[in-house]
């Protein structure tokens, strides 16, 4: 579902230089940004979902964080970090009940920030639709193999059921997805949403380095503190 440009500003009640401000930070993607001919000549469409969660996070991290750092908070970009059990726990949105699950299934002790990112998810759909601990566990041997594929976060973790049982599918956001009619969408979760609200919560926690400059050598250093 797309909305206008116009009733985009109207309902955030933001101004149209603060729209195109945000565009050339890199905050909102330019590929969001959608052309369409109209009675008027040509209108700027936008996907509301996305568009709409994208500037309620600026709104709110705005004046914490400068427009650089927002731009690798709500990138795509991901931590090389490896995360321990004791990690896990630490993350509130992962389900405690479940960790014994994932290191079982997953069958190793650190996990990847994508990993996280996916336990995060199937934490959600696990609260939100009283899946059963056997359906985790399901879910977690049939999807490992493909986690190490995914390299950035623009994709979404779609929940699907047939015949009582439940299975999940990842697609990159832009592309097409042919299921078979027999499955069930079920729900839907974006990995990047779940990586802008980590990086923020537990930045400190984990020392996620999206907003630090490049240190600068030490005689870089020496000769700065010489001339002042």
């Amino acid at each position: 579902m797309l909305i206008s440009k116009k009733d985009l500003l109207d309902q955030t009640g933001i101004s149209y230089g603060q729209l195109y401000r945000w565009k050339r930070e890199k905050l909102i993607p330019e590929e969001w940004f959608i052309k369409r001919s109209s009675f008027t000549g040509q209108e700027t469409f936008f996907p509301k979902t996305k568009i709409l969660a994208r500037i309620q996070a600026i709104q709110e991290l705005k004046d914490k964080y400068s427009l650089e750092e927002l731009a690798r908070i709500l990138s795509p970009e991901v931590s090389e970090r490896l995360f321990s059990e004791k990690d896990l726990r630490l993350i509130t949105e992962i389900s405690p009940n479940l960790i014994p699950c994932f290191l079982k299934n997953f069958q190793k002790q650190n996990f990847t920030y994508i990993d996280v990112l996916f336990l995060y998810a199937l934490s959600s759909f696990y609260a939100r639709h009283k899946l059963q601990l056997s359906d985790v566990e399901n879910i977690c041997r049939g999807i490992q193999e493909s986690l190490p594929a995914i390299k950035q976060t623009e994709y979404l973790c779609i929940l699907l059921e047939y015949a009582d049982s439940y299975f999940i599918t990842i697609k990159e956001e832009k592309a097409a997805v042919y299921l078979d009619a027999r499955f069930k969408t079920i729900d839907e979760i974006r990995l990047n949403d779940l990586s802008a609200a980590i990086k923020v919560k537990y930045k400190n926690k984990f020392n996620f380095r999206f907003d630090e400059e490049p240190q600068e050598s030490i005689e870089e250093s020496k000769r700065r503190e010489a001339f002042t």
